[in-house]
């Protein structure tokens, strides 16, 4: 259970090589698509067996206030088939939380990425759209179950977003949603069951429901391992050294904090320096693959 259920054809080729362009594998019928079917999505709906902090409706780009499908820290039942039925989007995020296949097979994801990742169970009516233009912070690999998803993708308006840096409701101008409105999208996909699109980072989207069946596809978030990452976990390691465990004296902070932070830096260059590079790489191995496990950061 791992990336070889999304990515049969390819997985060596992509751990060796992330990718940055998007596009679309022919993955056919794995067990992923035995076990997390859209009859049992629609069970945990109907069947009100879902936590409302990770649930989330749309319809063309507008949320829906929580307070019209819960109460008191629950689901209203039958209320989210009624906005199923009315054309809503529902996004089931962090999906993996509550089924076992989906846990597993996130954590052995991570085991030989070392990206922490979670999955989102979307489920669209058929001619209806979700969420409008926006780009992600994390690399998506998307699994087209049921239904077909019509996918226009715009290249990056921002390098490299991450973490809550460049997002896209942060960065979001008129200008740029009127740019989207009036061109033709960079590519376009069109995902029908067993197909898997890689969308890297930053890739702008808008996708929409085509066909007279309900769409319903997995969104696997993988959260990339930046070098910024890579460099945070090796100064890190220099908490096992008193001196950086040392406390900064409150008037350094409040004035003239030019030379204090010329010798802190100092002192990150020496011990970066001296760092035994086999100890390092297998502490950050370590961090990578259980960091963050299971959130969605």
């Amino acid at each position: 259970m791992s990336l070889k259920l999304l990515l049969p054809n390819e997985t060596d080729e992509v751990l060796k090589s992330w990718p940055t362009e998007p596009g679309v594998r022919r993955r056919g019928t794995t067990e992923l698509d035995r076990d997390v079917t859209l009859s049992l999505i629609d069970a945990y709906i109907d069947y009100d067996c879902l936590c409302p902090q990770y649930v989330a409706v749309v319809r063309n780009g507008q949320a829906v206030h929580p307070g019209r499908y819960t109460r008191g820290g629950t689901v209203i039942p039958g209320r989210l088939r009624t906005l199923l039925d009315d054309g809503y989007t529902v996004n089931l995020r962090e999906i993996q939380r509550s089924i076992p296949f989906l846990a597993r097979m996130t954590r052995k994801i991570q085991q030989e990425t070392g990206y922490p990742n979670h999955v989102s169970a979307i489920i669209t009516p058929p001619g209806h759209q979700g969420l409008t233009h926006h780009w992600d912070q994390f690399t998506g690999v998307i699994a087209q179950i049921t239904g077909r998803k019509r996918w226009p993708l715009w290249r990056p308006a921002v390098d490299q977003p991450m973490g809550e840096f460049l997002s896209s409701p942060r960065m979001w101008t008129p200008d740029l949603q009127k740019r989207l409105e009036t061109s033709s999208p960079d590519t376009e996909f069109e995902l029908a069951p067993g197909d898997t699109l890689v969308l890297p980072r930053g890739w702008i989207h808008s996708p929409y429901a085509v066909g007279g069946e309900t769409s319903f596809h997995l969104t696997f978030a993988l959260k990339e391992r930046s070098w910024l990452w890579v460099a945070q976990q090796l100064i890190g390691l220099a908490v096992d050294d008193p001196s950086f465990r040392a406390g900064v004296p409150p008037a350094a902070l409040a004035g003239g904090l030019e030379a204090d932070l010329l010798g802190a830096r100092g002192m990150a260059i020496r011990f970066l320096q001296h760092l035994d590079p086999v100890l390092a790489a297998e502490r950050v191995r370590q961090a990578a693959v259980s960091e963050g496990a299971g959130a969605a950061g």
